[in-house]
């Protein structure tokens, strides 16, 4: 299968402490105006990446600034916080958890400190609270307790269900509920002045994507729709470096993602 891996440039910086490893800084990467990626590494979560697997980033309106997924822990989403300032000083308006994974919303207490509202599907909110404990215990048990340290589950404030506009911080954002897709909840978010898509973890580029919550069928049809929106960039949820071609209108990440998903659906038939 052919991935299309993007600016191949490292956006995160770690160094060596002790007891465990540390942040000295998360650099974002200009995706497209306004846009910005940070990039994860590509590996299972450890004491050596603090977590750090999954694609985060914000977009910078006229007057404020909207974050897509908070990080696996509050350290994580302090040092987001700093990186975001390194890039602009007006205000976070908005944070969204795209899904329930550990690893996208862990980090939320950092933006909740500072007044930030969080945005996420209901159902989004309901599996956070049903589950969001034992993952701190489970993160705690893989990365060691000196990441995990401040970590505290907060859920989010504002719910949707179903597709929305939203109009916020001078951006207008389509928000897409995928329904029970990747994970029970998979929400994407398309910033409609950039072209840019957040697919959280509807897709990976260079990873075998994670199945242990998918409904493939649900899946498959999420990123069919996609496909319809008119995309410049896509930013992949895992892997990649979060950019894709104008000429290539985004389409080609997805398709990545949906190919493996039917070949592996032919493979088990």
């Amino acid at each position: 299968m052919h991935f299309l891996f993007g600016i191949g440039i490292s956006l995160l910086l770690l160094q060596v402490f002790t007891p465990a490893w540390a942040f000295v800084a998360l650099h974002p990467e200009q995706v497209a105006v306004g846009v910005y990626v940070v990039r994860g590494v590509s590996a299972v979560p450890s004491r050596e990446n603090g977590g750090a697997v999954i694609n985060t980033g914000f977009i910078v309106g006229t007057d404020g600034v909207v974050v897509i997924d908070s990080g696996p822990h509050y350290r994580y989403g302090k040092a987001l916080r700093v990186a975001i300032r390194s890039i602009t000083r007006k205000p976070i308006r908005l944070l969204i958890n795209t899904h329930p994974h550990p690893e996208n919303v862990l980090g939320n207490r950092a933006f909740a400190e500072r007044g930030i509202p969080i945005l996420a599907t209901a159902r989004t909110r309901q599996l956070m609270r049903k589950r969001c404990s034992n993952c701190i215990k489970n993160l705690s048990r893989q990365l060691g307790q000196e990441w995990m340290k401040g970590t505290r589950i907060v859920l989010p404030g504002k719910t949707v269900t179903g597709s929305t506009q939203l109009k916020i911080a001078g951006l207008h954002l389509k928000l897409i509920d995928n329904g029970w897709a990747h994970t029970e909840s998979d929400l994407a978010v398309f910033d409609e002045g950039s072209g840019v898509l957040f697919a959280g973890g509807l897709v990976y580029v260079g990873e075998i994507p994670h199945m242990r919550e998918a409904n493939v069928k649900g899946w498959r049809a999420a990123l069919e729709s996609l496909r319809h929106l008119p995309l410049r960039y896509v930013v992949p949820g895992q892997g990649g470096g979060g950019r894709v071609g104008a000429g290539a209108n985004g389409r080609e990440t997805l398709d990545g993602t949906h190919n493996y998903l039917q070949a592996l659906t032919q493979f088990v038939q």
